[in-house]
């Protein structure tokens, strides 16, 4: 039951961290092409930080899980 709540918590990380690398690239695009749009609104830096966050427990997750 651990090892199964252990893979679905890597799986919903995984994903967040596919989302926000998205996100941050339509948001680098954006500011790009339409200065200001972004940061207008958004704080670029909490997405930068839930995304190493995300990043640092996928790694320690999948450190877990191959052992």
């Amino acid at each position: 039951v651990e090892h199964n709540m252990s893979k679905n918590l890597y799986l919903i990380f995984k994903e967040l961290f596919y989302a926000l690398t998205g996100a941050l690239v339509i948001f680098v695009v954006l500011e790009i092409f339409w200065p200001g749009v972004v940061l207008a609104y958004i704080n670029i830096n909490w997405v930068l930080i839930f995304w190493l966050a995300a990043g640092i427990v996928i790694l320690i997750y999948n450190a877990n899980l191959s052992r």
